[in-house]
């Protein structure tokens, strides 16, 4: 099967792991056999010139990653903040793109667009133009923060309307989108992010982490990852001990270091800044917690890699994790609830210490929902039967 990925992020200059989901997807899709291939139109204003030199634009460029063929294009806006603006930037992109992948690769069999806004209306737009099939799955969290305004949900009612199969990454997600737009997305189908290649290759060592017990966090330093709620919640949990809060992400976390010595913990909490995913595998591995504190997600891919690697997890109820944990394999707390998280900082460590949490079941368990087999085989049913000019039947 030829699919052609049309994610609305990606990788580019100013953001080198973008879409990193998308790419891993990619790249099972192809070990599995089938012929992939992404499209990748990226818009810039007048005002990125701000922070620094841009790409050349207007050229098309292919470039390897692995076994998949990345095509990409950059385009410059000059208009002001107009509804349809960015849309329409992104869509004429896209379709140049197009007729130059479909020019050298062949015409794909299936379009599969991420995240209606603008990948998805895309995908929709040129299945109308090719009649190639389209398959959309959703990823943002602007649903559940109500942020779309009334021409972006135009667009995504184009979006929905135009795919032969409609997916949702989490069941909360889910629900959001019945209550939403129920009238054009049914069919929905829950399928989930597939676990980063690297955490399926590599099982945890099978020795036992040495040293202090850490609660691990891995995300980019932002306000809705709630980092500074998760500093005063180990702070009230953990006032004295030997128990460590580690951080690893982007972003400038000064601000949390700072906040870490007022609340006297500061030689307790560690920030270590970005890693690739190797290093992050080695230190999920190695924790004994891993804490997602966020206000608001879709998935939380965080979670299953340290299920994958043995490691439970404290999450919040933030629109993802909810749909993965489990009593056996972590606690969900409430979002913003900082006594509720210190009280599972508490309830994990003790946990922990009993022994309540098995390892190896669960790494089983995630590789058997989150792994590439697991997720590939359903995308393959789902592309089947688009291509049979089906709807996938699924969760409504």
């Amino acid at each position: 099967m030829h699919v052609l990925i049309i994610p609305s992020w990606y990788s580019h200059l100013r953001s080198p792991g973008g879409g990193s989901f998308f790419r891993d997807q990619a790249q099972a899709l192809a070990a599995a056999g089938h012929k992939v291939g992404i499209i990748t139109p990226k818009v810039w204003g007048v005002r990125d010139y701000r922070a620094g030199p841009l790409p050349d634009m207007n050229v098309i460029v292919g470039e390897d990653e692995g076994s998949v063929r990345v095509w990409r294009l950059n385009t410059l806006h000059r208009l002001p903040r107009i509804p349809y603006r960015d849309s329409r930037a992104f869509c004429a992109a896209g379709r140049r793109l197009y007729d130059a992948y479909a020019a050298a690769e062949g015409q794909p069999d299936v379009l599969h667009g991420h995240a209606a806004l603008y990948g998805g209306v895309l995908a929709a737009d040129l299945s109308r133009r090719t009649g190639v099939p389209a398959v959309l799955t959703e990823h943002s969290t602007d649903y559940a923060q109500a942020k779309h305004r009334w021409w972006q949900k135009r667009l995504i009612r184009r979006a929905l309307t135009g795919a032969r199969a409609r997916l949702a990454v989490s069941p909360q997600l889910h629900d959001i989108l019945i209550d939403q737009y129920a009238d054009v997305v049914r069919p929905l189908r829950i399928v989930p992010n597939i676990l980063t290649p690297e955490f399926e290759a590599n099982p945890p060592p099978a020795e036992s982490a040495t040293g202090p017990f850490v609660f691990l966090c891995v995300a980019r330093i932002s306000a809705e990852k709630n980092q500074d709620g998760l500093i005063r919640a180990f702070a009230n949990a953990f006032p004295d001990g030997d128990e460590e809060l580690h951080f690893i992400g982007s972003g400038d976390g000064s601000g949390l270091e700072a906040l870490g010595r007022d609340l006297g913990v500061g030689e307790r909490v560690r920030l270590l800044g970005a890693m690739d995913a190797e290093a992050v595998r080695g230190r999920m591995a190695a924790a004994g917690a891993v804490v997602l504190a966020s206000f608001v997600e879709t998935f939380g891919v965080v979670v299953i890699e340290a299920l994958s690697q043995g490691t439970p997890v404290v999450a919040t109820a933030c629109g993802g994790p909810e749909g993965i944990l489990t009593p056996e394999t972590g606690i969900v707390i409430p979002p913003g609830d900082g006594r509720a998280l210190a009280d599972a900082l508490v309830d994990m460590r003790a946990r922990s210490a009993a022994g309540d949490f098995d390892a190896a079941a669960l790494r089983s368990g995630c590789l058997a929902r989150y792994g590439e087999k697991a997720v590939v085989g359903e995308l393959e049913t789902i592309y089947a039967a688009a291509l049979g000019g089906t709807n996938e039947t699924g969760i409504t």
